[in-house]
């Protein structure tokens, strides 16, 4: 995900949180899907990694990499 990415989805949650009338461009489209299947994957890691795991709790970082 890159930080162009980031924000678009940011700015899109929050309209959605404060209820506002969303406008969906093609960009945004694109960056939905790849919002939704980076979610989907760190679902399926975490699952595993439960599976795997013994302690009782598990904490994920979401790391996001910044081009200068």
């Amino acid at each position: 995900m890159t930080y162009k990415e980031l924000f678009a989805i940011t700015d899109l949650l929050n309209d959605i949180r404060q209820g506002r009338e969303i406008k969906i461009h093609n960009d945004t489209k694109v960056d939905l899907a790849e919002v939704e299947n980076y979610f989907k994957n760190l679902i399926s890691h975490i699952n595993k990694q439960k599976v795997k795991s013994k302690e009782p709790v598990m904490y994920y970082r979401l790391a996001i990499e910044v081009n200068k």
